[in-house]
């Protein structure tokens, strides 16, 4: 699937939230997200499945990402009342998680609708006024190369938007701090980690922003821990 053949309102929505959790919290936190958050979250409106991942020698630790019809799904009325309405074990919860980074995302590119067993998340940005010159070079070239090195599944393109992140985000009021923000994000999955991970660092470092029109930040290694689909969702 190409999204660029499609139209806007038709492009999928993401929101990817990293976090840490306190060691003597993190039993409680996967039998929260996997006894009732992600069916709460699931039940809504316009979202597709979640997946959860566990971070290999970065941080944050988790990651989860909801995958929707739109960007629209995470301003519904129904989120919202959602969010506004935690229940218990969310109160409990959401104060605890730490180094959060959320993002609500148009998949504005996507290789593959492959799912791989490892992904490695690269935060970037276009320079500004090349957005054009950055997904072109991430499509043409970037993609392309990793290719050749014959243990990518799939990578996508996730670019954020500050307005629909910033109306869908009453949580973080309900945690200690802040949360960060990522810009771009690209998801490359991979069933060889390893081997992912040196042709990433190999071709990040061969990207010349004034060149290519891409600022390429953090790479950040997750292992997929499992993928749950909507009720009556397509899998």
């Amino acid at each position: 699937m190409n999204s660029d053949k499609k139209s806007s309102k038709e492009v999928p929505g993401l929101l990817v939230v990293m976090s840490d959790i306190p060691a003597d919290l993190d039993q409680e936190f996967n039998q929260w997200y996997h006894e009732e958050h992600l069916a709460e979250r699931l039940a809504l409106p316009g979202f597709l499945c979640a997946r959860r991942y566990r971070s290999v020698g970065s941080q944050p630790n988790y990651m989860v990402v909801y995958k929707c019809e739109t960007i629209y799904a995470l301003a519904s009325p129904q989120y919202r009342k959602v969010l506004d309405n935690p229940t218990d074990r969310t109160r409990h919860i959401l104060p605890r998680m730490k180094n959060v980074i959320r993002a609500a995302c148009r998949e504005t590119w996507t290789s593959s609708d492959a799912v791989g067993g490892s992904a490695i998340i690269v935060q970037c940005k276009a320079v500004e006024g090349r957005e054009k010159d950055a997904r072109r070079f991430i499509k043409e070239i970037f993609a392309e190369r990793l290719k050749k090195s014959g243990c990518m599944v799939s990578m996508s393109l996730w670019e954020s938007d500050a307005e629909v992140t910033d109306a869908s985000n009453s949580e973080t009021t309900k945690r200690a701090s802040p949360d960060h923000y990522a810009d771009w994000v690209l998801l490359v999955e991979s069933y060889d980690p390893v081997r992912l991970s040196l042709a990433l660092h190999g071709e990040a470092l061969q990207c010349d922003s004034q060149r290519d029109g891409l600022l390429i930040g953090s790479l950040m290694r997750y292992e997929l821990m499992c993928l749950y689909h909507a009720p009556g969702a397509k899998g």
